[in-house]
């Protein structure tokens, strides 16, 4: 065993990010995943720059490591058999395709389930499998806005923004990826399979989280604090002599360690800023103060003095900061991919470490239909017949698979 997924076999009929990320989580930690990608076209991601080496998108190569590609029409008959093939013998089919898309091709949960039982079948979705909008589809733009997301993100005051990561769709993809592995886990129990549903809108109401509770409990609609929260005060950006300053403090131990590594001492026994509700009553005041005070010396100073206070803060590092920081470099947080014909990709590793099953990459990021030849082989089709099928456009070949 490499991974803690060794031996769990996946199939994935995806494209974009949240299915794919999902899909990746799975074979980082060891799972055999078969991407499933249109003939000609493929994932759309495919064509989304920029490119490494002018050839594979940034986009695709973030989210189809360690994976397969087998490049089939599935809306032809032969197609559709090809994938029933692979799904025999699978652990997971996982798609995001627009509800419904599936089952028209009589490749659904239930025909599915049918020819496996123990088939995993997990689906994500834009808005869920119920309600009016069930076969419409969405992205992570339209779903931050869709779901609220946007409304509490950005400046207050400011127009909408969205958020720096795609969190609908990765975020979608987690939930997923656990969804997933819950499955698997009750099929231990019950020896059968089941449908796992997620998607993007549920996804996000998740992520809401205590903005939602905050609504239930005070019946304040949750805006946009800028870097900052609701939670108290000091608790979020400041400008400094010369850049900005992130500072959370969220108790009162914390409270008192900032005022004396400011020296503002007095803030202690100032009956406005006493205590959270206090601070958070007189935040109009407070942010100000606290703002003037930031502005006396440049952010490397007082990351120092409130470091050695204990109290959490950082300048706003950029992406290629955060590269050069030694923590990063140290967890080696940062991995290069060796792609052949193209050379070294970097990303982000897997972010999860297993002390006796670890987690690797073993794949780069595949070209369309790269390994078609060999999975079509390994179900049984004769080299004849793969060539026929692709001359008929069911397959798509890579025409350097085997010489790689």
């Amino acid at each position: 065993m490499s991974g803690p997924l060794s031996g769990i076999k996946v199939v994935e009929v995806s494209v974009a990010m949240a299915a794919p990320f999902c899909g990746m989580v799975l074979a980082d930690y060891g799972a055999e995943v078969v991407k499933v990608e249109r003939v000609q076209r493929g994932d759309d991601s495919r064509d989304w720059p920029p490119y490494f080496y002018g050839q594979m998108s940034h986009y695709f190569a973030a989210a189809n490591r360690n994976k397969r590609s087998l490049a089939i029409d599935l809306k032809s008959p032969q197609g559709a058999e090809i994938l029933r093939s692979l799904v025999s013998d699978a652990d997971v089919l996982l798609e995001n395709y627009r509800v419904g898309a599936l089952e028209r091709a009589g490749l659904g949960y239930e025909a599915m389930s049918q020819l496996n039982p123990r088939l995993v079948y997990c689906s994500i979705s834009g808005f869920g499998r119920q309600g009016p909008r069930r076969e419409e589809g969405a992205n992570d733009l339209f779903m931050q806005a869709f779901s609220g997301s946007m409304s509490v993100t950005g400046e207050e005051g400011g127009g909408p923004v969205k958020m720096g990561i795609s969190a609908a769709d990765i975020g979608a993809g987690l939930f997923a990826a656990i969804g997933v592995l819950g499955a698997i886990e009750a099929r231990h129990h019950t020896g059968r399979g089941q449908h796992v549903n997620t998607s993007l809108l549920e996804g996000q109401l998740a992520m809401l989280s205590y903005h939602l509770t905050s609504y239930f409990a005070s019946g304040v609609v949750p805006g946009p604090q800028g870097a900052g929260a609701g939670f108290g005060v000091p608790y979020g950006a400041f400008p400094t002599a010369d850049d900005w300053l992130i500072v959370a403090v969220f108790n009162e131990t914390m409270w008192s360690a900032f005022c004396k590594g400011i020296s503002r001492v007095e803030w202690t026994d100032d009956a406005r800023f006493c205590d959270v509700a206090q601070r958070i009553e007189h935040r109009d005041l407070l942010i100000p103060m606290l703002t003037e005070v930031f502005k006396t010396q440049p952010a490397k100073h007082w990351e120092q003095v409130l470091n050695a206070a204990a109290v959490p803060c950082t300048r706003i590092n950029r992406i290629d900061q955060i590269l050069d920081e030694p923590q990063v470099r140290a967890g080696g947080m940062i991995v290069e991919v060796d792609a052949p014909r193209l050379g070294p990709i970097r990303m982000a590793a897997p972010p999860i470490t297993f002390s006796e099953t670890p987690g690797s990459i073993v794949l780069p990021p595949p070209r369309l239909g790269e390994h078609s030849r060999s999975i079509l082989e390994s179900l049984g089709y004769a080299r004849p017949e793969i060539e026929r099928l692709a001359a008929d456009g069911v397959v798509g070949l890579d025409a350097d698979e085997g010489e790689t």
